[in-house]
């Protein structure tokens, strides 16, 4: 069990309870072994990628990603170990990581979920993280973009599972924007961040991603300084393109963080540009 969880909780419990006995799916087993190899310090990537091989379509999906605009390779990558080397170690486990939980969330568009919105919008959390932790935390640039890419990993199933009473939630957060945190927390006894890291402790993913998706709508302290901020900025965005949240989202970044308007919406055109490729190519 996690540590920052205030209270002794059977997680698995939880979730059959609050997804009323639906089953939650076992995390991929081939991930997890490839995610232990990226970890290990003595593997080299000849290794990783000989794990990687492992998953056929894991692997398409990651020279795709290092194909794509967001890596901007010189020439094609046409083998796993010129992917890895150039991701990155810390970036491969993210897109790893990433790929895995994507595997185990519903696909199925449901009352007011709709799967291609979801991810382009997950995505498009993740890049524009990933771009300002470069501002606001410069060794946390994997972390944030995980973290921001899975923040709503809850969301599917709460839509799909729970739609009785979350869907008039789920409604209004889309229409009127506001703190989704905020909305859960007047009618239930929980909200999508804690359903996420529930989840994530049932598939035993890494603590410091569900510490960051557990706490990315609570605001800042000093305990917990901006280390975490990129994750919480891009959770102001959403899914409705007539209202996405991006205006408070550059106004947030400037009143809060002091980064001027103009260089967080320089951040942004890049980034949801590179987020469509990699909703395609990770989901």
């Amino acid at each position: 069990m996690f540590s920052f969880f205030k209270q002794k909780i059977d997680p698995k419990q939880k979730i059959q309870e609050i997804l009323k006995g639906y089953a939650l799916p076992s995390f991929p087993a081939v991930v997890m072994q490839i995610l232990q190899k990226i970890r290990n310090p003595y593997s080299s990537a000849s290794d990783i990628a000989e794990s990687l091989s492992l998953d056929p379509g894991l692997s398409v999906k990651l020279l795709g990603i290092a194909n794509s605009a967001a890596f901007s390779p010189v020439n094609r990558v046409e083998n796993l170990t010129q992917a890895i080397a150039l991701v990155g170690i810390s970036q491969l486990e993210s897109l790893v990581l990433s790929v895995g939980v994507a595997k185990g969330i519903p696909r199925q568009t449901c009352q007011w979920h709709d799967p291609g919105e979801f991810w382009l919008t997950s995505a498009r959390r993740a890049m524009l993280a990933n771009e300002l932790a470069q501002v606001l935390c410069p060794s946390k640039e994997s972390e944030c973009f995980t973290a921001a890419f899975l923040q709503d990993m809850a969301l599917p199933f709460l839509a799909c599972h729970r739609s009785d009473d979350y869907g008039s939630i789920f409604k209004t957060w889309h229409l009127e924007g506001g703190d989704l945190a905020g909305l859960e927390k007047e009618k239930l006894e929980w909200d999508h961040a804690e359903v996420a890291s529930w989840i994530c402790s049932e598939w035993g993913l890494p603590e410091n991603i569900a510490r960051a998706i557990h706490n990315h709508h609570d605001p800042a302290t000093d305990s917990e300084p901006e280390t975490l901020a990129p994750v919480r900025l891009v959770s102001i965005l959403r899914e409705d393109e007539a209202n996405n949240g991006l205006d408070e989202l550059i106004e947030t970044a400037k009143s809060v963080y002091n980064i001027p308007e103009d260089q967080t919406q320089a951040m942004v055109d890049p980034s949801f540009q590179n987020a469509k490729d990699l909703a395609r190519l990770i989901v």
